[in-house]
């Protein structure tokens, strides 16, 4: 993850990937592993973000901040990706649920 801009690189994923995943209500998120608590992207003002920002997250997960009040690092125990009905998804898991449901049989 890029701790510079607050964000994960998501071009790595597929164009089409990233769209079902969108049509099929996977938002992004982060998981702590550490509490097993989910908490959504989202940037300061609490908007939902469509890439994985670190700006919304709360102090509980933050460990430093910059003078502007930008997030500077986070815990460790952060992991990103997709949120979808309470559950978190991986990122690899979130691409192959997106590819399996919308196989038309």
């Amino acid at each position: 993850m890029d701790r510079m801009r607050g964000r994960e690189d998501d071009r790595g994923e597929p164009t089409a990937t990233r769209v079902a995943q969108a049509l099929l209500g996977f938002r992004h998120a982060f998981l702590d592993f550490a509490t097993c608590a989910i908490y959504l992207s989202t940037d300061r003002r609490g908007i939902p973000a469509n890439f994985h920002s670190y700006e919304g997250l709360p102090d509980e997960v933050v460990t430093r901040r910059w003078m502007t009040g930008s997030v500077a690092s986070v815990k460790p125990s952060l992991i990103a990706g997709f949120e979808r009905n309470g559950v978190f998804y991986t990122r690899r898991s979130a691409a192959r649920a997106a590819v399996e449901w919308l196989v038309i049989r």
